[in-house]
């Protein structure tokens, strides 16, 4: 059975044409985040805004940046991940927010995920089904981002997220999770790292610690401001890192 049009190969929520996707994209779930980093970019202009998923494009020290919005988990995220692949991304950084379960990673701490584990159901069951596909950041993704957020001065830790499902319930697997050597806890790294190994896509991912679920101490203050210095780092890391002479 064939269709007409493939899910698999079609734009259905991005209002975005070829062209207007730049190669190396940053990613974060809120669309407000993505509308303060417009400020970091020079010649912006909004792409796409359909659903709630702001999407701008401009210049980063002249080099092509889109910032885009992915929503709220695996189903949402992925759906962007392979839209934003479809129109021309090379290079997709997640800039978002995680609680922690690691005691050197206090609120206020930017995770630099190196991996990330997940349960085998959801989506990742939808792409892989019994498999298991190792989620992990490119690692001259990786490199760039520890180099930025060196440079910035920002307090940074690399470790093993756990991308899961369930916000409100995370409390109940917490002590588990952390027994397992799980870092972080947040929901859309999974998805981004095996999805960007299966479309050729460089993916890295960034994360501002705003809780710890051991020490319990929360990020009150200054978020804001933190959270854009993040995405700064994620934007000058994109835009340093060399891309196939195809894809720049």
């Amino acid at each position: 059975m064939s269709f007409r049009h493939p899910l698999s190969k079609k734009v259905y929520h991005l209002e975005a044409k070829p062209g207007e996707i730049a190669p190396r994209v940053v990613a974060a779930g809120d669309p407000d985040r993505v509308a303060k980093a417009a400020s970091l970019l020079e010649n912006s202009r909004v792409v796409s805004k359909k659903r709630g998923y702001l999407v701008v494009t401009g210049e980063y020290a002249g080099v092509p940046v889109t910032l885009a919005t992915h929503g709220i988990g695996a189903p949402s995220a992925a759906i962007i991940f392979e839209e934003l692949a479809m129109l021309g991304a090379k290079l997709i950084i997640r800039a978002g927010t995680c609680g922690a379960l690691s005691p050197h990673a206090e609120s206020g701490t930017i995770a630099l995920i190196e991996a990330a584990a997940y349960a085998n159901a959801g989506t990742m069951r939808m792409y892989f089904g019994d498999v298991s596909m190792p989620a992990y950041a490119t690692p001259e993704v990786v490199l760039a981002l520890e180099r930025e957020l060196k440079n910035m001065g920002l307090k940074y830790l690399r470790g093993v997220s756990l991308s899961h499902d369930a916000f409100h319930k995370v409390e109940v697997k917490a002590r588990e999770w952390a027994e397992l050597g799980v870092d972080f806890l947040e929901m859309e790294a999974a998805a981004l790292f095996t999805i960007a190994r299966l479309r050729g896509v460089l993916a890295g991912a960034l994360a501002l610690v705003v809780d710890n679920l051991v020490s319990g101490s929360e990020l009150v203050e200054g978020r804001e401001e933190l959270e854009l210095k993040m995405v700064e780092a994620a934007v000058r890391a994109a835009a340093s890192l060399p891309l196939p002479a195809s894809q720049s």
